[in-house]
């Protein structure tokens, strides 16, 4: 099955040690899809990657 729903990315400035001007970038995915792959708060560990030719970001849940 696949789904696919419309999200906007929401830019905050950053703190801390961050450059001046630095912005953090952050998107939001439904609980269901975090709930299907196993993200909990103690297993919260990603694998993100770009593909710049498909312009495509893809998130995975790592296994320990």
């Amino acid at each position: 099955m696949s789904e696919e729903r419309k999200a906007k990315m929401s830019l905050n400035k950053s703190g801390g040690t961050a450059g001046k001007g630095g912005i953090t970038y952050r998107v939001t995915i439904p609980s269901t899809w975090a709930k299907a792959i196993g993200i909990t708060e103690d297993g919260r560990d990603l694998s993100i990657r770009y593909d710049e030719k498909k312009q495509e970001i893809v998130i995975k849940k790592l296994l320990k």
